[in-house]
């Protein structure tokens, strides 16, 4: 699955927000994330009735990306 989210901030959390229709719209989901092609291991984290994938600083710099920007994200299995 792939689509596009702005990655966006909260409190001290950096991440984008699933669309509510994904297939991996559930709590704890396990997936492969790339963006800007850099591909990691995550968990999809469930707040609020809303899904979000977690982005720490340590990956984002890998991925150069930064809170407010729009990127493509590809999501698969694992």
């Amino acid at each position: 699955m792939t689509f596009e989210a702005v990655v966006q901030t909260e409190d001290e959390g950096v991440f984008v927000e699933l669309p509510p229709d994904s297939e991996f719209a559930r709590a704890r989901a396990p997936v492969t994330v790339t963006i800007n092609g850099f591909s990691w291991e995550s968990t999809v984290a469930a707040y609020g009735g809303r899904f979000y994938l977690p982005l720490r600083r340590g990956l984002r710099r890998m991925a150069h990306i930064e809170p407010g920007d729009t990127v493509t994200v590809e999501l698969s299995p694992r």
